[in-house]
């Protein structure tokens, strides 16, 4: 027995790495550097607020005006907040921002006559100092509300902030609102934590509460209420996953929690030591991990915060501890959860109850009282809030605040006191072995939670073993392990446990149905389960999750007569109200190709504001359709609502449709807009610069990720890969490259095609071989990178390697690479035997391929074969009809190509440049001025698109060929970008067809001058010459590339024997049977006429 339990130990300790962490909570320690003039003061960072109070004295009727009262009441949360504090005996340093105006007059005066310190808030000449006006009902309760509150963004900078950092550093704590622009919280944050202050977050409202992402590392303690928990939570997760709390249904204090439990867990995962979560009459929750404990380092010195030190004395002679500090290092792991009830009230108005919680709990902090009794002490200071007509009561009765926070403090209630999922494998690793030693059994709740952790970090082994040991197993255990088998990928062990589960609620098929959805081939296995769940014999009410992960499905097959139904079940069911519901929705339409449904979804949204997620999903929509316009516009719309999620979206949607510039712009006013760039936004902008081919730009943002320190991140760096590669240098490419750590195999694609793009495919190939395991993507670039560089004969020997070391079916894009390889060599044989075996296996002919086939059978001579195919062809796109005019067009049919144009139009296929391109070929080979000059025309007149150099070089070889220079002179002239080699060498062959050798020379030293050191060019030259028989400076050139050891790249011929292909060049002697190939030559070169025999050699 005692081996048997010793292997088991060593089993589990081997995954053991590092030594036991530290704790993931520590104590927050309430602290403060050397007092300032005798007395550190707690730092408040906010707005201040005049608030004008509209109470009507009946229930108001819409437009039109209603009896009742307006008062002016001093506002802004931070304001609030810090006079009560002061009320309390506490004096706060504000830092603060107002307008030298009447309303700002007002608050400094006020906040003087309270005697406190107006130097940190800032008095700004022609600004309008904050305002909210408050629109209650006749209860007192908020109804609606409209804030101008843009000075505090706008003057309450970093700058500012930094001017006060000593008595940041010197305070207690500090409390930031959300008022603040992001990088004021940050910079506030950062402040703070250097001297290692803690940081008290207040949210605000929902739409600013989601700035707690950039600063929750440093915050000690947040307080949300339920609505702003939920958006906090939904941006440190990065994905909307949170739903929000139903209204209208009346909850108890337990099953609230359970709602909100993983909300709360998150916040305190993330670094947030404690949540403080206001619930107006429901109460106060207090969650902590480890439990409800704010260590101090000296009580005396803290108790001098509370000047009086009367609150300190009432507060504990009423509510004497009986809570212990939960500092015991084992407890870090535990999620401590208190209830604190509402103190009954004479409710007057509620606008300040919250803010006077908070200030009432900070005031208690800094007097010494543990944050039990400081929460209990805010409660009732909320209380004498909602029965004030001013946001804060004009004075604090010590006594009645002592019998109120009695009254709170002995009806508190644990509601949680267990562990959390524990984080780290350490962690759960010492905890499984000390209870295998010790004998124990570890209770139901724990074992779920070691086997959560073991699934997640890859050890199924351990964790099926746990799972077949515990001796009971609840609902919770079955999820655990089913989902931890889907989260591996098995879904076939996980049926089989699914199957077999004693314990099965909706949570477990949600978890199957998720897992089958996210898994490619299982889609039937999906439909097929959510038809059981809605049979009698399972008896499962199906959820919102279960109906918007079906949504997910639906998209993915892009059969949107199934979301159709779908859609009209969540309507019967009212599960069509909730944003994730509609965002789900839009999605699923916008993927399915039906635009129009997801935007009559979007706009018929009228059950409540359109929430954030509903108007990302909208335009993300409008990106994937291209109506760029239109997602700007919604985007725009309500722009306070945006998050990071937001602006990536539209950025990516910008920089999918390559309008690098406006992705760009969109990229800087992300930052200046107060939102911090993350990897998806740097993947959207190097994509822009890939497409704009800067290496300026890309550069510049290569210097943006090494200072943001994403250098590391393997995505980002192979967009950097990408964009050297594709603004051609391969230098600054392997060096980034060469800095990845792991071999991503987009980096190394990337790599590839920079290596094929010039030429250097041995490079390409070796680091091809490099790679360990190989995907299709790499293999795809090779493939590519060989068709680039027009070596036909070797993309057919990788063919056979890949064949041989895969053992798959080539993917569409493998098997374009091998009909753009037929296509170069005009090898018709082997493209046919291509187009068979896609016949044979069954591959689905898409867009790519079909378009393959036809440039494949046209550029091999059968262009009646590649007819038949584009007739087969129902839905033809631009691409297809430019690939056939352009077969046209070379094989010399310039009616058809002209004809198949007017069908194009006639089908309202709208043609591109490309389109027009190809028609003027055809009209160029064919000698057709008049049209090619309406092709040229009716491009920019009818369809608004700006010629290209390769139209203007079209249009001069045309004039050429018809033997109009004049025309081909006066184009030239008209051209308004500049002329490159293109067109230079146009012209110069439209020189060499006029015989024209004074226009040759000017066209010789622009070509040169414009082209540099290319072969190509001076042979050109050299032909021009001596088709005049101008041998002299035919010879001039010859002499010139050799003066600059340029080579003529060596024009080749390939034979096509028994299935294999075979190059030859001039002089050639590497073939294995050169001397019988020559030798043969030899013979039949003598039975050849002399000038015929001659030609050969």
């Amino acid at each position: 027995m005692e081996s048997s339990v010793q292997r088991r130990v060593e089993a589990i300790s081997r995954h053991l790495l590092l030594t036991r962490p530290n704790p993931v909570l520590s104590p927050i320690l309430l602290k403060g550097g050397q007092p300032i003039n005798g007395e550190a003061e707690p730092v408040i960072i906010g707005g201040m607020v005049l608030d004008i109070h509209a109470t009507p004295s009946m229930p108001a009727n819409p437009r039109t005006t209603t009896p009742g009262k307006v008062r002016y009441v001093l506002g802004g949360v931070a304001r609030n907040v810090a006079e009560c504090m002061s009320k309390l005996g506490t004096k706060p340093y504000m830092i603060s921002a107002v307008g030298l105006d009447m309303a700002g007059n007002l608050l400094i005066q006020h906040w003087k006559s309270a005697g406190l310190s107006t130097e940190g808030i800032r008095k700004q000449q022609d600004v309008v100092t904050p305002v909210v006006c408050n629109i209650l009902d006749v209860n007192g309760e908020l109804a609606a509300a409209v804030a101008s509150v843009e000075a505090i963004e706008e003057f309450l900078t970093p700058e500012w902030i930094q001017q006060f950092k000593d008595n940041i550093c010197t305070a207690p704590i500090l409390m930031v609102d959300a008022n603040l622009s992001p990088l004021a919280l940050e910079a506030s944050c950062q402040i703070a934590a250097e001297s290692n202050i803690p940081v008290w977050f207040e949210p605000v409202s929902v739409s600013k509460s989601r700035r707690i992402a950039s600063v929750a590392k440093y915050v000690s303690i947040a307080s949300p209420n339920e609505d702003e928990l939920i958006a906090m939570a939904n941006a440190l997760s990065c994905a909307n996953v949170f739903p929000p709390i139903e209204r209208g249904n009346k909850y108890s204090a337990e099953s609230l929690f359970q709602k909100l439990k993983p909300a709360i867990w998150l916040l305190l995962e993330k670094g947030i030591r404690m949540v403080v979560l206001t619930l107006g009459s429901d109460g106060v929750f207090l969650c902590s991990r480890g439990g409800p404990t704010v260590k101090r380092a000296n009580l005396e010195r803290i108790k001098a915060f509370d000047s009086s030190g009367q609150l300190y004395k009432v507060v504990t002679s009423s509510c004497p501890p009986h809570w212990h500090d939960a500092t015991d290092l084992e407890r870090d792991s535990h999620l401590f959860a208190v209830h604190f009830p509402a103190l009954p009230a004479s409710v007057v108005r509620l606008t300040g109850a919250g803010d006077c919680l908070v200030g009432g709990t900070l005031a208690s902090i800094c007097a010494g009282l543990n944050i039990m009794q400081s929460v209990a002490v805010g409660i009732a200071a909320a209380k004498a809030a909602v029965e004030a007509e001013a946001n804060v009561p004009g004075a604090f009765s010590l006594a009645t605040i002592a019998d109120g926070a009695r009254s709170v403090y002995s009806a508190a209630k644990v509601l949680f006191n267990q562990p959390m999922l524990m984080r780290s494998l350490n962690h759960g690793l010492i905890y499984h072995v000390q209870a295998i030693k010790a004998g124990l059994i570890p209770t139901i709740f724990t074992s779920n939670q070691v086997i959560h952790l073991y699934s997640k970090h890859g050890l199924m082994r351990e964790a099926r073993r746990l799972f077949d040991e515990m001796p009971e197993k609840n609902a919770f255990s079955w999820n655990a392990i089913i989902s931890a088998y889907i989260k591996s990928q098995n879904l076939t062990q996980a049926r089989a446990l699914f199957n077999a589960a004693s314990h099965r609620d909706l949570v477990t098929y949600n978890s199957m149905l998720s897992g089958y959805v996210s898994t490619d081939g299982y889609e039937a296995h999906a439909l097929k389960l959510f038809i059981d769940m809605q049979s009698e014999c399972e008896g499962i009410r199906i959820d919102e999750f279960t109906l918007t992960t079906m949504l997910n499905l639906i998209a993915k097959l892009g059969v949107v007569s199934y979301g159709r139904q779908l859609h009209s079940y969540m309507v019967k069911s009212a599960n069509d109200l909730s944003g994730f519901a509609v965002s789900s929705l839009i999605d699923m339409y916008s993927k399915c190709g039906c635009f129009e449904g997801a935007w009559w979804v979007f706009s018929g949204f009228d059950h409540g504001v359109v929430d954030l997620v509903s108007k990302n999903a909208m335009v993300a929509a409008c990106c994937r359709e291209g109506k760029l316009e239109l997602a700007s516009d919604i985007f725009w719309t309500e722009a306070e609502l945006n998050d990071t999620v937001s602006w990536n979206t539209l950025i990516s949607g910008y920089a999918q449709i390559a309008y690098g510039e406006e992705t760009l712009r969109l990229f800087v006013l992300m930052e200046k807009s107060g939102f911090r760039w993350n990897e998806y936004t740097f993947a959207s902008v190097l994509s822009a610069c890939s497409g704009l081919k800067s290496l300026k730009l890309g550069r510049e943002v290569h210097a943006w990720v090494l200072k943001n320190g994403l250098c590391l991140n393997p995505f980002i760096s192979s967009g950097i890969v990408d964009v050297y590669c594709k603004c051609g240098n391969i230098k600054y490419a392997e060096s980034v490259h060469s800095a990845i750590e792991s071999r991503n195999p987009f980096a190394v694609t990337s790599m590839i095609v920079g290596y094929a793009s010039q030429s250097n495919m041995v490079e390409a190939r070796r680091l091809f071989d490099s790679l360990p395991e190989k995907n299709n993507v790499v293999w795809t670039a090779l493939f590519s990178g060989y068709i680039r560089s027009q070596q036909c004969e070797a993309v057919f020997e990788l063919l056979r390697e890949f064949q041989a070391k895969e053992g798959t079916v080539p993917d569409a894009l493998i098997l374009v690479s091998l009909l753009s390889a037929c296509a170069i060599q005009a090898d018709l044989g082997p493209g046919k035997q291509i187009h068979a075996y896609l016949l044979r296996a069954g591959i689905e002919m898409d867009e790519k391929l079909v378009t393959a086939l036809v440039d494949m059978y046209s550029k091999c001579g059968s262009i009646t074969f590649a007819e038949k195919i584009v007739q087969r062809v129902t839905d033809r796109d631009s691409v297809l009809y430019n690939v056939m005019i352009s077969s046209y067009a070379h094989h010399g049919h310039e009616t058809e190509a002209i004809q198949l144009f007017k069908e194009m139009v006639e089908r309202s296929v709208r043609p591109d440049a490309v389109t027009f391109l190809a028609l003027l070929s055809a009209c160029r080979h064919c000698g057709l001025v008049e049209q090619g000059e309406q092709f040229f025309h009716s491009m920019r007149t009818d369809y608004n698109i700006l010629p290209e150099i390769d139209h203007y070089a079209c249009m001069i070889d045309l004039y050429g060929r018809a033997n109009q220079l004049e025309k081909a002179v006066a184009l030239m002239k008209m051209i308004p970008i500049e002329l490159d080699a293109v067109i230079w060498g146009a012209f110069l062959n439209a020189c060499r067809t006029n015989g024209n050798t004074a226009f040759a020379r000017e066209a010789e030293e622009k070509l040169l001058e414009s082209e540099g050191v290319d072969g190509a060019r001076y042979v050109q030259l050299a032909n021009v010459y001596a088709a005049e028989g101008n041998w002299d400076e035919m010879g001039r050139i010859r002499k010139k590339m050799r003066g600059k050891e340029i080579k003529k790249l060596a024009g080749c011929s390939w034979v096509y024997v028994q299935n294999r292909v075979h190059t030859f060049t001039s002089s050639d002697i590497s073939h294995s049977k050169t001397e019988e190939i020559y030798r043969t030559l030899a013979c039949l070169t003598e039975e050849l006429p002399y000038e015929i025999a001659g030609s050969l050699y």
